[in-house]
Parts: structure tokens; C-alpha cells; sequence
């Protein structure tokens, strides 16, 4: 049974930022009962599916472990341990935008089979109109060495599924892609 959703009126929508990627706007909304926002901040990635997935992030097992990238993140000034992840390009399936990013960003390559849905998640439901499609990307073979040929990152290490779980223990991982993604593979496997 779904949920009735609230009544919130949009009363204007105001760009006030973009670049190739994004859109931000000011939204103007107000609920049934009167409570109005004059400035909800609305992030909007240009490229998205009809249930607003704008990107891909892949949980990539090679030998029976998982690779992780380790990026230089500018907004929290550190590096993070992520997944492979990124935009899904104009008309792309999320499933070939998987393996464009494993390939992209590890040098890691898998078969259509060998990829599984993990399925949706929001990366920031008060702010980002996006969800994110996770995979399972199985059975990884080398096709290239990691090269750190984005902005920021740094290294790609490949970690024992207990050593995500500690480190996700330990806050050494802060990412939501690897928490949804290892919780949501754990019970598959």
C-alpha cells in the first residue's frame, strides 16, 4: 500500500546555479497547512532515468575481494574510500554505465551477466533530486592497472568483505554507497 504523499504546492522554481552536471534551484514551496519555504535548495542532475536515477555506483569483487578508490573529496577537505561510481550519460542504461565506470575507474572489467542490482538508493533525499542504481559487479577481470586519471583520485585497494565491516565499524568509511551496497550484498551472499 503506498502512502498518500502531502500536499505541497510549488509556487515558483528558481535557477540559481548550474554547470555541465547540475542544476540548483530555489523552490518556493508551501504544505496544505500554510508552512511555506521560500528557498528549498533543489540539486538537480541534468541526466536522469524516469525514476530520477542520475548515476551508477558499482561494488566490484575481483578474487574474491572488493575494490575500493580512495578520493580526494574538496567539500569535506579528506579522502574518502569510495566505490566506482558516476553519471549515467545521455540514453545510457544504468547497467552499461556500471561497467563504463568499474572499467573507467579501477581498470576492472566484467561481463553483463556477471552484474547484479543491488537496487536504488537516495543519496541525499533533502536536497539531491537523484537516486543511485547500486551493482554487484562479480567475477572482475584486469583489462589495466588503476590509473588516477580523475580529480582527486588517489589509490585503489582491493579489501576482504570483514575488513569493509570493520572499517565501516571504525567510521574509517563514511561513504553510503559501500554501507547500502555491503549491507544490501551481505544478505544476498
Amino acid at each position: 500500500m503506498s502512502e498518500k504523499l502531502p500536499e505541497i504546492k510549488l509556487h515558483r522554481r528558481r535557477l540559481v546555479a548550474e554547470n555541465p552536471r547540475f542544476e540548483l534551484f530555489f523552490d518556493h514551496i508551501e504544505q496544505a497547512d500554510g508552512q511555506q519555504v521560500e528557498n528549498f535548495l533543489v540539486v538537480a542532475p541534468r541526466v536522469k532515468t524516469e525514476r530520477l536515477v542520475t548515476g551508477v555506483s558499482v561494488f566490484p569483487i575481483w578474487r574474491s575481494k572488493v575494490a575500493l578508490v580512495r578520493v580526494y573529496r574538496h567539500p569535506l577537505r579528506a579522502y574518502c574510500w569510495e566505490l566506482p561510481r558516476g553519471f549515467i550519460d545521455e540514453g545510457e542504461a544504468p547497467e552499461a554505465s556500471a561497467r563504463r565506470e568499474l572499467e573507467e575507474e579501477t581498470g576492472l572489467i566484467c561481463r553483463a551477466e556477471d552484474l547484479q542490482s543491488l537496487g536504488l538508493y537516495a543519496p541525499e533525499a533533502g536536497t539531491m533530486a537523484a537516486r543511485v542504481h547500486l551493482f554487484a559487479a562479480h567475477r572482475c577481470e584486469r583489462k589495466s592497472g588503476f590509473i588516477a586519471e580523475e580529480f582527486g583520485h588517489r589509490e585503489l585497494r582491493f579489501f576482504e568483505l570483514s575488513e569493509i565491516g570493520a572499517m565501516i565499524q571504525q567510521g574509517e568509511i563514511e561513504d553510503p554507497g559501500i554501507m547500502i551496497a555491503y549491507c544490501r550484498y551481505a544478505s544476498h551472499a
